[in-house]
């Protein structure tokens, strides 16, 4: 891989990784929170749980393909704006298009449909901004850019959900169009804030045809065998976005579990946030500082799988709406304590610097297959055992992410576990 080697100040790098992070998750993340419920409520208020769940494993579907090919894409970038900030570009312009398409859907189908488009499209721009922490953020940075990276997204969730309240007698379509409007703003500002170089991606040429299949399969997926720590990574994201789909469950949650009526809904989902998302705030912040200072990640992951998994348990057996903001304050805690590290611990086991964009994306599409997985079984579970069922599940992955992170040596010892790995 050669470039002009242009990299951009830390504190101007944060903040355009920030503001492109904060208008992804101001226009994916928002509906999936609050606004796709209610526009699933008024097409077919009898099925909101089952065509929420049908829209999660299809998407994840989508997200599993597009992230893939969306980190492929941009690794291979030759373009003189650089291999990140155009994909940002791209990704954000056509995302809103098809957001404005899911306000404006007249049947389940077409907002499947375009639901499906935004995820895709949304993918290019999410996987390019992740890839500049590898890119281009010092290893002794990470737990502070990771901190903060986590930070952005609960705080662009809660500025959304306060947005739509205020909005609440707009036209859905208006909402959707709006969200998607502020993503483009925001990546357009992420990309003049971003330095970047041309790259020339350097392939490997008469090789290919004396390579074994393993070693192909290798292009596709790092080889377990000789980067064992990235696939446990891996699977620590699995599991926690199998635990987290908790978080995307709220609104659903609170119209069939305490027959919140849909006027009701955006009040208080908005007060949740407005009390759950300060305390991830603060979390993630103090976490990330912490986990630079004694160059330790696993503990904060450990203990951040317990809180989350405790807080998750709590929302099945929560008597009154009150009660559950406590669950969700003692899952924001967990998780918060999560997003400190967890970009810091995979920028630290990614096999190829060369392949960061496509290996980041790896790590996103376990997040979304443990999502899509989750959401598909909703449904049934609920059916089978009400939301005690559900909820104590998701807590069961919760823990299971903070025991597979244990064989992960730590931050000290990672240069020589990594020429170890290589002999």
């Amino acid at each position: 891989m050669n470039s002009n080697v242009i990299k951009t100040p830390f504190p101007r790098l944060i903040a355009g990784i920030s503001i492109g992070s904060f208008g992804y998750n101001l226009a994916l993340i928002t509906p999936l929170a609050f606004l796709l419920t209610v526009k699933l409520a008024m097409l077919d208020p009898a099925n909101v749980t089952k065509n929420f769940s049908i829209i999660g494993l299809t998407t994840g579907i989508i997200g599993i393909l597009s992230q893939y090919m969306a980190g492929v894409i941009s690794d291979r970038t030759t373009w003189k704006l650089g291999r990140r900030r155009p994909w940002i570009l791209i990704g954000s312009i056509g995302g809103a298009a098809a957001l404005y398409g899911v306000g404006a859907a007249k049947t389940f189908t077409m907002v499947l449909l375009f639901w499906a488009l935004a995820k895709l499209l949304l993918s290019f721009m999410t996987t390019a901004i992740t890839a500049l922490i590898p890119d281009q953020v010092p290893e002794n940075k990470r737990g502070t850019a990771s901190g903060i990276y986590g930070l952005v997204s609960p705080l662009a969730i809660m500025a959304g959900i306060n947005l739509m309240f205020i909005l609440n007698s707009w036209a859905i379509e208006r909402k959707f169009l709006l969200l998607g409007l502020i993503c483009v703003v925001f990546a357009v500002i992420t990309s003049l804030l971003i330095k970047e170089g041309k790259v020339e991606y350097q392939k490997e040429r008469g090789k290919n045809d004396s390579l074994t299949l393993g070693e192909k399969m290798s292009r596709i997926y790092p080889s377990p065998r000789k980067h064992p720590y990235f696939t446990f990574g891996v699977l620590t994201r699995f599991f926690m976005g199998i635990a987290y789909t908790a978080a995307s469950f709220t609104s659903v949650y609170y119209l069939e579990r305490f027959h919140v009526s849909q006027q009701d809904l955006a009040g208080i989902v908005s007060t949740s946030m407005n009390i759950t998302i300060p305390i991830l705030a603060v979390a993630s912040i103090i976490g990330g500082g912490l986990s630079d200072k004694f160059g330790r990640q696993k503990p904060f992951v450990f203990l951040a799988a317990i809180v989350t998994a405790i807080g998750i348990l709590g929302y099945g057996f929560a008597p009154s709406i009150g009660f559950s903001y406590v669950c969700g304050s003692v899952i924001s805690l967990g998780f918060g304590m999560f997003l400190a590290v967890d970009i810091a611990l995979m920028s630290r086991v990614l096999p190829h610097p060369e392949d960061a964009a496509k290996d980041m994306g790896i790590v996103n599409i376990a997040n979304d297959i443990g999502g899509s997985l989750a959401n598909s079984a909703a449904s049934p579970i609920v059916a089978a055992g009400g939301y005690p069922l559900f909820f104590g599940v998701l807590a069961i992955f919760g823990i299971l992410a903070g025991i597979i992170v244990k064989p992960i040596p730590e931050l000290e010892r990672k240069e020589a576990t990594n020429i170890e790995i290589a002999q």
